[in-house]
């Protein structure tokens, strides 16, 4: 609860009456626990589908709003399926589902904790925010994958090392802040999009994976260093 109420007290008095409206479906996962289930057995969610995208934002069967704080908790329950083959795109598309549905009724400042996932789920994979409100997504541990494939106008916090080429992988519109080492596989597409990490040895490995038109900065301290701008 501790966590939702930091979360509550991002907003005006206004703001907050009108979140507070919102129906959640509370600590009861049973009824969307099944729904996963579907979704991992489901072929409509297979990643060679051209509407996935299509899938995350206007999803027919998983209409449930829950509150950021909520979403994390359902996302340790999916630990008990950690061994199913499609498990880890799955969970993500289910994950980007809830938190697309949570965004769309003013929820934002999503927290997940995934340090104890035999399994790290990449979280945020097609979602869509607002230019001036962006989807706000920050991640407890280390990030091996996609976190933020195809992602709009989203912010992602990655409080661990990230490694593999999918990070940010033709995302748009975004910024991706890396508060551990970075170990990018090759150099892949993102556009007009934000790099930001706070550890200098992983500048030079981001030069040289980042793709021209995208902005990268250091963190040092409390300053920010520009080290490379969209147009270099």
């Amino acid at each position: 609860m501790h966590r939702f109420n930091e979360f509550l007290s991002g907003y005006e008095r206004g703001q907050l009456e009108e979140v507070r409206k919102v129906q959640t479906v509370g600590t009861d996962f049973s009824e969307l626990m099944g729904k996963y289930e579907m979704v991992l057995g489901d072929e409509r969610y297979d990643f060679s589908n051209l509407n996935l995208q299509k899938l995350v934002l206007h999803s027919p069967n998983i209409t449930e709003v829950l509150t950021p704080e909520e979403i994390n908790s359902f996302l340790q329950a999916t630990r008990d399926y950690e061994e199913h083959k499609d498990y880890l795109w799955k969970t993500d598309l289910m994950m980007s589902c809830l938190i697309q549905n949570s965004y769309h009724q003013g929820f934002n400042r999503f927290n997940f904790e995934i340090r104890n996932f035999s399994i790290p789920p990449s979280l945020g994979i097609y979602l869509v925010g607002e230019e001036k409100n962006p989807i706000d997504v920050t991640i407890l541990g280390n990030a091996v994958l996609d976190v933020g494939y195809k992602a709009n106008y989203s912010m992602f916090t990655v409080n661990g090392d990230v490694g593999g080429s999918g990070c940010g992988l033709y995302a748009r519109f975004s910024s991706f802040t890396f508060n551990g080492r970075v170990n990018f596989a090759s150099k892949l597409e993102r556009f007009h999009c934000t790099f930001k990490t706070t550890f200098w040895d992983n500048i030079a490995q981001m030069k040289e994976n980042i793709p021209p038109g995208n902005r990268i900065i250091y963190i040092n301290g409390e300053t920010e260093q520009l080290v490379r701008d969209y147009h270099e």
